[in-house]
């Protein structure tokens, strides 16, 4: 077993807590049945009851098991189990925003990888679904459900809504993160800018999803499609970001500067 198999287990599946355990501690040692290489080790904290897979910020995915009534914040938010409020973890009663376990929460939203939430049931762990941060206060964050990457692939026409900002202590935007996965599991590698291929030249899959539209500058929800996302390299999308913190938010107009900065060193 190893994370992919915890990404398509279905919603309300049961995982034991020795397994889960295991999982946890030998993703980290090569050779072992549940290794399947260093961006997928899932790595602990001290404080109990939440992993991380991969290296900080950009992660494969968080793993969120909850007992009830274990932190004052923690519980269902509603009738719908649609949103589940999480505390964030202290030392010592002080919380740190910086510590990586609450980091990992809170880059979600940027980064858009899946917030995997469990409830406790004697000896097992109930999956309870896919989830993404859609708020943040200096205490906790409110996760909110997503649907499986998997009931999106193949409708390429499918629009997504995101944005609606939510006033709290700390403002995070909505990302609707399955239109991100969508336009990875429908494109390439390939990177729009500088047309480098990563699977080509380095043999991993791998490519990061750009928002032409900043989903931070949307007041009210929009449907959000394939076309306004821009897959990039690394390398690109950090120029671009660059650009937009130097004040020149047009995505055109930056990709227009990094092509022709390219271009005059060939």
């Amino acid at each position: 077993m190893n994370f992919t198999d915890l990404l398509n287990m279905p919603d309300g599946g049961e995982i034991s807590k020795r397994t889960l355990f295991d999982l946890i501690q030998f993703s980290k040692v090569p050779g072992s049945a549940h290794w399947s290489g260093e961006s997928s080790i899932i790595n602990n904290t001290p404080q109990q009851g939440i992993n991380w897979v991969g290296e900080i910020p950009a992660l494969g995915g968080v793993l969120v098991k909850v007992r009830s009534g274990s932190y004052k914040h923690d519980g269902w938010v509603g009738a719908g189990r649609e949103l589940y409020r999480y505390s964030l973890k202290a030392r010592k009663g002080v919380i740190s925003l910086a510590e990586k376990a609450n980091r990992a929460l809170l880059n979600q939203p940027d980064f858009g990888y899946p917030v995997l939430l469990y409830s406790e049931q004697k000896t097992n762990w109930i999956f309870e679904g896919v989830f993404g941060v859609n708020e943040c206060t200096g205490e906790y964050v409110v996760l909110g459900r997503r649907a499986p990457a998997s009931d999106f692939i193949d409708k390429p026409t499918q629009s997504f809504l995101e944005g609606g900002k939510k006033f709290v202590t700390h403002l995070v935007s909505e990302r609707n993160t399955q239109v991100v996965r969508l336009l990875k599991a429908n494109g390439s590698c390939l990177c729009e800018i500088c047309q480098e291929d990563f699977q080509e030249k380095y043999g991993i899959q791998y490519i990061e999803a750009h928002h032409k539209i900043p989903v931070s500058n949307l007041e009210s929800e929009a449907a959000v499609t394939m076309e306004d996302l821009a897959l990039l390299c690394s390398n690109c999308h950090s120029a671009v970001h660059s650009y937009m913190r130097g004040g020149l938010q047009n995505y055109d107009e930056i990709k227009a500067v990094i092509i022709g900065a390219l271009m005059s060193k060939t």
